[in-house]
């Protein structure tokens, strides 16, 4: 995607390009993902309809299996070897007997073999308890244990499947009657459950299938599988939907998976059949076609993009390669524009943008020098504000000494003193060497000792090597330890401290200056690191703190000045931040230096709150 420096792409043409090209192939895909969708609803329209005609043929196929079995059961019931065996059986000479019985068993063998789903016939004689059977013969005074599933059902028979210990069967009692009175006999089919388990799991080819007969009235049900988790699904649907419909397809969602469902209930079998088939085998095809379809749709857009990028870099390059200029030109970066091989309208842009590029260096290098000159006069009278500082306590010292006959503090106070003074009001160049700046520092520190009988401790750390002959303003230390003798310590009687101590962090320098002073209010504070960082509105006239603060900007840049905490010892500790990189001793200004602080006025020997740090 074409990008252009600091501008967002969004406004760019290269959007609208792939509007446009969006608009003419939208209702391209719009009619394939119709034709798909019509296409995809046919298809699965058609699977349904197929796997819910191989239901309905399956339930026919068994209603038909069931109506033979009961035809096969009345024509058992009319046969007249079961009948003399029942009724006079007893009477019946033995070689009589034994060839009903023979014949009987060959009848029963032969309906067993008339269809794969019969396990059993067995035929239950109860005037003689006796039961005949295709899996034991006939048993010896006693009927066979089956006849417990039928024999609950004989006083009402109603020809439907008898669910007894996991196994199904068809009865039929002769006589029938509408008293409960046992009948002279009765005939039992057993269902072969494993046939039909198998004909279920040949029902349907796909993984994770099945089929299952489910009976809701008497609860019991047949599948292919076992213990298959889609059965508590599949039974609550049908006990929703048994009133509304006896047939259907639907989808379910069956153990996290939608599946196809088809069933059909039969009133002849008083059961379900029912088919699930997962989804994604039945339409993975159709997926995947609309997988591929997506795919190339996101195809298409990719090349829509490459396409429309190359147009955008065909059309506009030449004139992101001028917008990239402006912004060069932004940064101060004065380059012209190589001109192209190409002659057209964009190369006479370039053409007046050199020129205009050649005029601007000229304007430039005019307000530059004259902003020079206005930073060097601010400077100047910067410094001039703060060379009397110091004077107005001298002459009541003077006095002090003088009245009290101290000659030789006397003597020592004014050789300080003419030091102190020399320096500040000699008027060489205004800035100085950082060495030179600490011993005047230390210089004052001698002449407030004498001032305050030495009662106030001040612990100079080492300048580093590195340090001593770098260009600084003059007149940066002293003032900032005089702020803290006149607003930490002046009204403090013992056990006061200034400590003043440099750390080294590569080409940066901190110097900080901390008293333990007690007078220092967190408004106060508070407000001077507010007036220290406020470059919106600049003071009219700069003092004390705020004066050093700017004079450091004007030289070093805005990455240097001061910064005032509350210190560990209690008082106001100011850290002074210098950047060797940045120091020029030939120049009296910092063209990158544009940030004015704010400033309080500094009052001698009043006792005011240290509202002018």
């Amino acid at each position: 995607m074409p990008r252009i420096k600091d501008a967002k792409w969004m406004y760019t043409i290269f959007p609208k390009l792939v509007v446009a090209f969006l608009l003419l192939v939208t209702p391209l895909y719009g009619i394939g993902l119709i034709i798909n969708k019509q296409g995809e609803t046919s298809v699965r329209s058609e699977v349904s309809d197929s796997l819910q005609s191989r239901v309905k043929f399956y339930v026919n196929s068994l209603e038909t299996e069931k109506a033979h079995m009961l035809g096969l059961l009345d024509q058992l019931a009319v046969d007249k070897n079961l009948s003399h065996l029942t009724f006079v059986g007893q009477f019946m000479k033995i070689n009589e007997w034994s060839e009903s019985v023979l014949a009987l068993e060959n009848k029963l063998q032969m309906i067993k073999a008339s269809s794969i789903y019969i396990k059993s016939v067995e035929a239950h004689m109860l005037t003689q308890n006796r039961t005949i059977s295709t899996e034991a013969s006939i048993t010896d005074n006693r009927l066979s244990d089956e006849y417990e599933a039928i024999a609950p059902n004989y006083s009402s028979p109603n020809r439907a499947f008898i669910s007894w210990k996991d196994r199904l069967f068809l009865s039929l009692p002769f006589p029938t009657s509408a008293k409960k009175v046992p009948p002279s006999f009765a005939i039992q089919l057993e269902l072969n459950l494993t046939t039909l388990r198998d004909a279920l799991d040949h029902f349907t080819d796909y993984e994770n299938s099945g089929a299952m007969f489910i009976n809701l009235r008497q609860g019991w049900v047949v599948d292919n599988l076992g213990d298959e988790p889609q059965l508590p699904y599949v039974k609550d649907y049908l006990a929703r939907q048994a009133a509304d419909a006896s047939e259907g397809t639907v989808s379910l969602r069956m153990d996290g998976k939608p599946f196809l469902v088809s069933y059909k209930y039969s009133e002849e079998l008083d059961s379900y059949l029912v088919v699930y088939v997962p989804q994604e085998q039945l339409f993975g095809k159709i997926d995947n076609y609309k997988e591929l379809l997506w795919l190339l749709s996101l195809l298409s857009i990719v090349i829509i993009l490459i396409y429309s990028s190359w147009i955008y870099r065909m059309i506009h390059r030449p004139l992101n390669k001028l917008i990239r200029n402006f912004r060069k030109l932004e940064e101060g970066q004065w380059e012209h524009i190589r001109m192209p091989r190409s002659r057209d309208e964009f190369t006479d842009l370039m053409h007046h943008y050199n020129a205009m590029v050649d005029r601007l260096k000229v304007m430039f290098h005019e307000v530059v020098e004259q902003k020079t000159r206005a930073q060097a006069s601010e400077l100047k009278q910067l410094q001039s504000q703060i060379n009397p500082h110091f004077l107005y306590n001298t002459y009541f010292i003077l006095y002090r000494l003088a009245k009290a006959g101290q000659i030789d503090t006397l003597i020592r106070f004014c050789q300080y003193l003419g030091e102190y003074f020399q320096y500040i009001t000699r008027s060489g160049a205004d800035q100085v060497e950082l060495e030179s700046e600490i011993k005047h520092a230390q210089t004052y520190v001698e002449i407030q000792n004498i001032r305050f009988f030495n009662r106030i401790d001040v612990d100079f750390a080492p300048l580093p090597d590195s340090w001593r002959q770098v260009t600084v303003p003059r007149l940066i230390v002293q003032p900032v330890i005089e702020n803290a003798y006149k607003h930490g310590l002046e009204k403090k009687r013992a056990n006061c401290r200034i400590a003043i101590d440099f750390k080294q962090d590569g080409k940066r320098l901190f110097m900080t200056v901390e008293d333990n002073g007690e007078s220092l209010r967190d408004e106060d504070l508070a407000r001077l690191q507010r007036d220290l960082s406020d470059r919106e509105h600049p003071p009219l006239e700069l003092t004390g703190l705020l004066n050093i603060h700017r004079r450091l900007q004007i030289m070093f840049g805005d990455t240097a000045g001061i910064e005032v905490a509350r210190g560990p010892m209690g008082g106001l500790q100011v850290k002074i931040c210098m950047e060797a990189a940045l120091a020029n001793p030939h120049s009296n200004s910092n063209p990158h230096s544009n940030a004015m602080p704010h400033s309080n006025h500094d009052k001698e020997d009043e006792d005011v709150p240290a509202i002018d740090r």
